[in-house]
């Protein structure tokens, strides 16, 4: 009986238990981290997945708001209305009566994520969560919708860590939207000092966030403690999505755990250097036996710092021997670089140089030979032609 305990309890720790590349836990449940350098993920955990996003929603909100906006500098004047609903979410904190510009709103919305911010920027705008939706589709995030500005926890109000990596890779191209996410402080025209959340709970908790560039901190009870992020370290920016944490700082910790590994043991390692010899190729009736076919380019990946770069492979395929109707600057073939079953880079290969053939003296000997015997028959013919 004891046996079958054991087993049992081993069969749920192997299936209950994630298993990471890290020397670090994980308490965020969906994860994407993207490598803006290359625009390429380099690590996801239930990425895919559809949750609840909370605050991340305000995400959207901003960028629709920038869009529909014609001058961020227009003051608004808040009513009552535009703070109806809002107990239990966090807020920047204006109110009734204030007259603010919109650029205040969206430091309001995006740094302390005020709820009264989104509310009350999407009253300015008609169809305003139907824009956020249309927004979504057009940036094929096919895994998403929209029910709220806020992130409330509705049924219809979800998305996945990679849709959200999509959104915020598209929205730092606007220069408004990454100056109000790289902020952690900012004072409003009517006086109110707005300081962003991951950098209040970094601060409380003692964590070190320095290599983040910018951020949007979220929390529901539905979604957990949620973070989007960018980071730059070593000169490689990154862009991280962490969804699902449970504990307060947990999604902060994860993130800086997560660029803080990267950043220590990946950099971009020489695959190929420029003149380095790939291939030879024989040459059939050239003045030389052989051609090599030397690289013209620098090739550098993000790799793991210890990767062993003797055991990458140059695979070639295509022309093996090179002939007179072979000419200069036409396509010999591909090379394939890989690492173990992992294909790093592949790029196309044509004739640099313009090769010196033997052939045409090979060609011009037999005919010279044939009109010889030719001319040698001739003359026999007419001389015994003469004789009869």
């Amino acid at each position: 009986m004891k046996k079958i305990y054991l087993i049992i309890t081993f069969i749920l720790i192997i299936f209950c238990t994630k298993v990471y590349a890290f020397d670090f836990s994980l308490e965020s449940k969906n994860i994407i981290l993207y490598n803006m350098n290359d625009n390429s993920i380099i690590y996801e955990e239930n990425s895919k997945e559809k949750v609840a996003i909370a605050s991340l929603t305000k995400i959207m909100t901003a960028i629709v708001s920038i869009e529909n906006i014609n001058d961020l500098s227009e003051e608004v004047k808040i009513n009552s209305k535009d703070l109806v609903g809002l107990d239990g979410y966090s807020k920047a904190g204006f109110k009734d009566g204030d007259s603010v510009t919109y650029e205040d709103l969206l430091y309001g919305l995006m740094l302390p994520s005020g709820g009264d911010a989104a509310q009350i920027l999407s009253n300015r705008i008609d169809n305003f969560v139907d824009k956020m939706n249309i927004k979504a589709k057009e940036l094929d995030m096919y895994d998403t919708n929209y029910s709220n500005v806020l992130g409330r926890d509705e049924e219809n109000n979800y998305s996945t860590a990679r849709d959200l990596s999509k959104l915020v890779i598209y929205s730092i191209k606007n220069e408004t939207f990454k100056k109000i996410f790289s902020s952690d402080n900012y004072t409003a025209s009517n006086g109110i000092k707005l300081t962003k959340t991951t950098y209040k709970t970094a601060k409380s908790y003692n964590i070190d966030i320095n290599n983040l560039t910018g951020s949007k901190t979220g929390f529901t009870g539905g979604a957990g403690y949620c973070l989007a992020s960018t980071a730059t370290i070593n000169g490689i920016d990154y862009l991280m999505i962490t969804l699902g944490a449970e504990n307060p700082s947990k999604h902060i910790v994860d993130t800086v755990n997560i660029y803080n590994y990267y950043g220590d043991n990946y950099s971009y390692l020489d695959i190929l250097k420029n003149g380095q010899k790939l291939k030879t190729l024989k040459i059939k009736f050239g003045k030389h036996k052989t051609y090599d076919i030397v690289s013209d380019r620098n090739i550098k990946k993000y790799l793991k710092n210890d990767t062993d770069l003797n055991n990458i492979k140059y695979v070639y395929e295509g022309v093996e021997e090179l002939n007179y109707k072979i000419k200069q600057g036409d396509y010999l073939g591909k090379v394939t670089i890989k690492y173990g079953d992992i294909i790093l880079d592949t790029f196309d290969v044509y004739l640099d140089d313009k090769i010196e053939y033997i052939i045409h003296w090979i060609i011009i000997i037999p005919i010279g030979i044939v009109f010889i015997l030719i001319v040698i028959i001739n003359l026999l013919k007419r001389k015994k032609q003469k004789r009869v």
